[in-house]
């Protein structure tokens, strides 16, 4: 009976102290709307702006963020919330306080930083030698989080996942910086750094694809998976990418996937047009459709999407937790397979 009272008064202290950071969020974005929206000539982003913090204020938000249960992602197995994941205590608090406060309001950050590579597999063998698989995250992550997140994705797809952490300046400056990027069409330095990083990639197969003795059996793939704000961020990078290469075929061996994407078009070619008769890398997005996020990205009516989607009913923007364990259960697969639930426990369809 004692440890029942002792874990009921735990879960309500959480309770507070998520609900308060949560409040002190929205108070920071409350005091910098209005200026955002006297200073930007944009009806678009003004719109945009006005939407995100009625939506904010709902009463049930939060659960369309952190699921029905906002405090369960704090003590579930396989959550990147769940504390015993990071290395130590400080880099869990330092990951939860980043949502509400600017922790390094003077050290801005504007470049993809290419994180040490995660495999989940005990022997640390890589099945897909000829595949490079990356992840891109979205605003408030830390570099633990992105780990955490790349070590969920080697664990369901069998293959080694390097994090190109999209560093987090705090929450004022990573939603200005994907306004910035999805509202302005803006081609970001940090659109710019991933992009730059996934071509050189890609050029490294052309020597692989010309010596026919490297792995002939495996086939040749750049794989990119980017979760909310790194789902704008991948517009930007394939439209580039499209804009400078679209008839080089190293395009081909390219594959982006998306989960809970911000993005209001994909790809996205700033204030150009796309080429005539451009080919689109391989693309699928997946979306939970109580996802706040989603429902203002990739699942708003007004949206352009180019690549297949994939619904579940549900809530919850969390990647681990809200999408990846519903993904490894195939719940996302109930209108027809995707093509990335396929590459699973590192299988690769021929």
């Amino acid at each position: 009976m004692e440890a029942i009272t002792q874990e009921r008064k735990s879960t309500g202290l959480a309770t507070k102290l998520l609900t308060c950071c949560w409040w002190k969020a929205i108070g920071k974005v409350d005091t910098t709307k209005d200026n955002l929206i006297n200073t930007l000539d944009s009806s678009k982003v003004c719109v945009f702006l006005r939407t995100v913090y009625s939506g904010l204020k709902e009463v049930h938000t939060l659960p369309k963020v952190l699921g029905n249960n906002p405090i369960e992602p704090f003590y579930s197995e396989g959550s990147e919330l769940y504390g015993k994941y990071y290395p130590n205590t400080a880099s869990y608090l330092i990951t939860l306080l980043k949502a509400a406060f600017d922790l390094s309001p003077f050290i801005i950050q504007r470049e993809i930083v290419c994180l040490p590579e995660q495999n989940y597999r005990d022997d640390n063998q890589n099945l897909t030698p000829n595949e490079k698989w990356f992840f891109i995250n979205g605003i408030c992550t830390s570099k633990d989080m992105a780990k955490i997140n790349a070590c969920m994705l080697s664990y369901i797809f069998g293959r080694p996942v390097t994090p190109l952490h999209n560093p987090t300046n705090g929450i004022i400056p990573d939603v200005f910086e994907a306004i910035i990027g999805r509202d302005f069409d803006k081609y970001t330095n940090i659109a710019r750094t991933a992009k730059n990083l996934i071509w050189r990639e890609l050029q490294k197969l052309e020597f692989q694809i010309d010596d026919s003795n490297t792995h002939t059996k495996h086939p040749k793939k750049v794989v990119v998976i980017g979760h909310s704000q790194g789902g704008i961020i991948l517009s930007n990078v394939v439209g580039q990418l499209i804009l400078e290469h679209h008839n080089d075929p190293l395009l081909n061996h390219l594959e982006v996937y998306t989960f809970a994407s911000a993005h209001d078009e994909y790809p996205s070619f700033g204030n150009q047009r796309g080429p005539a008769g451009y080919e689109l890398p391989l693309t699928e997005h997946f979306a939970n459709d109580g996802d706040f996020v989603a429902r203002l990205g990739v699942l708003h009516e007004h949206t352009r999407n180019e690549g297949e989607i994939f619904i579940k009913k549900g809530a919850g923007h969390l990647l681990n937790y809200h999408y990846l364990i519903d993904f490894l259960s195939g719940k996302y697969d109930a209108e027809g397979q995707s093509h990335l639930s396929k590459l699973r426990n590192s299988n690769r369809p021929t």
